[in-house]
Order: structure tokens, then sequence, then C-alpha cells
């Protein structure tokens, strides 16, 4: 994924098959202006319609796309980047042009290749030509990869690896839960169940027997009330374990990020409880809460969220357990103490944690989305 500001307030992010024109006038909340993917109409916010005099259904379909056109333009000294559109589309808006980007910038030469490598890598996700102003301008080299870290990643109760876990595959990732949560649950169900059937026994008991209650000692006005509080304690302890039986059936045992199709879905058992397509994503979301003071680097809790197109948040990975020297090796804890409250960008270069790793393979996998670090200290 190549991303680049374009303005102070907007960005392009851009991968083989997916070009995105973000807003970020609110760092905490970037709004999807236009998305190009391959084999897709090309679709676009109602703003953008109603600014450019498009279509108000907020897509347009390939065959009404003609080239992507750069050119200087004298009169605002900067280069504009556009698509041409289809005759029958020109007719409505009186014209067969509209603007995209605008660069504007004392270094011209930067921003001409700039320019031409975004109007260039829009072509290749449309499968249109691409037509410059002037032919002396070249495509900008692309940046060097940077290595991500490693799979698998240890979280908690997770952990991410390849779904085949051979080295080299780029298929699936999966999230798999370990075997301990559900043992964990089982210890919890048999406990509830042991003390479930001791009130249960002695309250019984005392009901049937002959033996007189209590008159002094107790912190309830009439003894006679135990037995039957001990019968609502038993209720009480049996919801309980239905409660627990409840989240092993629907609380997902897998969930795998299919690079192909773009997906992620989470299953339990052969059973798929939910699934969700890239292209209704905005970004793939990290959060921890960590120790404000302190050289060891303590996260009291982790989530990894996906921030959908429609403003609401679907979670992924919940990390509630509190983890000591979280950070992976060759971090300085000093150093990342320094990071920035809040939600920020979360680079690769950047990955400081096990969490933050995990978010950006996700978000890779599917399609290259932003990933946002929300940061809090406590």
């Amino acid at each position: 994924m190549t991303r680049i500001a374009v303005s102070s307030n907007s960005l392009v992010d851009y991968s083989q098959d997916r070009w995105r024109l973000i807003k970020v006038d609110n760092p905490t909340d970037p709004e999807l202006v236009l998305e190009a993917k391959t084999g897709a109409p090309l679709r676009f916010s109602g703003y953008f319609a109603v600014s450019r005099d498009l279509p108000e259904s907020g897509e347009i379909l390939k065959a009404d796309l003609g080239q992507v056109l750069l050119g200087w333009s004298s009169e605002s000294a900067s280069w504009q980047l556009g698509l041409t559109l289809s005759p029958e589309i020109s007719l409505a808006r009186s014209s067969r042009w509209f603007e995209l980007l605008r660069f504007t910038n004392a270094d011209r030469a930067i921003f001409e290749a700039t320019a031409a490598q975004l109007g260039k890598a829009l072509a290749r996700v449309l499968d249109i030509p691409f037509v410059s102003s002037e032919e002396s301008i070249e495509e900008a080299p692309e940046p060097e990869p940077i290595p991500l870290v490693d799979l698998p990643l240890e979280l908690g109760m997770w952990r991410l690896q390849p779904a085949s876990y051979k080295a080299g595959d780029e298929g699936e990732l999966e999230l798999t839960r370990h075997k301990s949560w559900l043992r964990g649950k089982l210890r919890q169900i048999a406990w509830y169940a042991l003390w479930t059937a001791v009130y249960l026994w002695v309250s019984i008991a005392t009901l049937t027997s002959d033996l007189g209650l209590p008159i002094a000692g107790t912190l309830i006005p009439n003894p006679s009330w135990l037995p039957y509080l001990g019968i609502v304690v038993a209720i009480l302890l049996a919801l309980g374990i239905l409660r627990q039986i409840w989240i092993i059936l629907r609380e997902p045992d897998s969930i795998v990020i299919n690079r192909w199709e773009k997906t992620i879905s989470a299953r339990r058992g052969g059973q798929r409880l939910w699934r969700v397509n890239a292209g209704g994503v905005q970004s793939v979301y990290a959060s921890e809460v960590v120790k404000k003071r302190g050289r060891r680097h303590t996260v009291f809790h982790g989530e990894i969220n996906l921030h959908l197109l429609d403003g609401s948040f679907m979670p992924v990975l919940v990390d509630a357990d509190k983890t000591v020297d979280a950070l992976l090796p060759g971090i300085d804890p000093m150093t990342d103490k320094k990071r920035a409250d809040g939600v920020n960008s979360l680079e690769p270069a950047k990955v400081a944690s096990s969490l933050q790793a995990a978010a950006v393979h996700i978000a890779l996998s599917l399609g290259d989305l932003p990933v946002r670090y929300d940061r809090r200290l406590r």
C-alpha cells in the first residue's frame, strides 16, 4: 500500500486493485470521499457528487469513464488530475471532464511526479488510459516496502498466523482462540454447578428437617427466610451457568481474513457467525490502554476493531488481560511513552506491540486499509 498526502486535509492511498481519496479534516474521523476498485464502479460521497455535478447515485460505471487526465493549469498554477466521462453523462453536466485533485506547490517538479504517480495508479485500477498534457512527466519510483513483524503473533487468548501455518503462505490469515479460554469457561461452569448443588441441598434439607432455625446471629430480620435465600442464590448461579454456556456457543473460536476475497469472517466450529466485506470498511483500529508511569510497558486492555463506512465499529478481538512488557523486542519503552495520545495513523514502521502488528497485518490482507492507533493512558 502507498499513501500520499495531497494537501493538509486529504490523502490518497492505493494498491494494485484499489485507489481511495480520503478527507482528514478530523483526524479521529476520516471521511472516504472517492473509491475506485478493480472490476467495480467508481464510487464517491454525496458531497463530492454535488460539488462536481456528478450523478446523485454516487457511482459511475466503468463504461462511462474515458481516461485519467493530468494537466498543468497556468491559471491556477497547479497540476490538476481528473477523469473524462462518456457523452451521455457529459451532456447532462455540460462538461466531459471533472477534477479529482489539485496540486499547488512551489516545487513544480516534485508535485508533477507525484501527480503522475497517482494518475497512473488510478488508471491501472480502473483499467483505462492515462493521458498527460506533457510527455516529460515520469512516474515516481515506488517506495521500498517496510518489512512487517513476522507471524505468528501472540495476542493474549488469541494467536494470529497464516491459516495453513506454512512459511510464506499468502492466502488466508487466521486468528485462533487458545484452548485455555474454553477450559477456563468449563471450570467456571463446574464451580457454579458445585455451589448450585450445595445451596440447593442445604436449602431443601433445611426446609424438610425438623431442626429449628437459628433465632440470633443472622443479618436478616426473619431467619425462616434463609432456606429461600439459598434457593435464590442457587437460581442465580444456574443463570450464571446458562450465561457461560451461551458465551461458549456464540463467541467465535477463529476469525479468518481472506486476502483474495477481501473479507473477514468469524467462525465457531464449522458455523459462520458473521462476515464483513472490506468494501464496507474505512479503516482498522488498534486500541490500547497503557500505563502512564514506570519504565516497563504495561497494557491493561487491548482491542482491534473495524471502522465501518456507516461510522460504527465492529469488534474483531478483545484482550482484557493485563500484559506487562508488551512491547516487541528492540522497542525502547521510554521512546514509546513519548508517542502522542489519542487517535493517530499507524504506519508499519511505527508498530511497537503485537496488537499493533496484528492490526497492520489484517489491514494489509483486507486490501491495504488505513490503520488507526487509539492510545489511552491510565
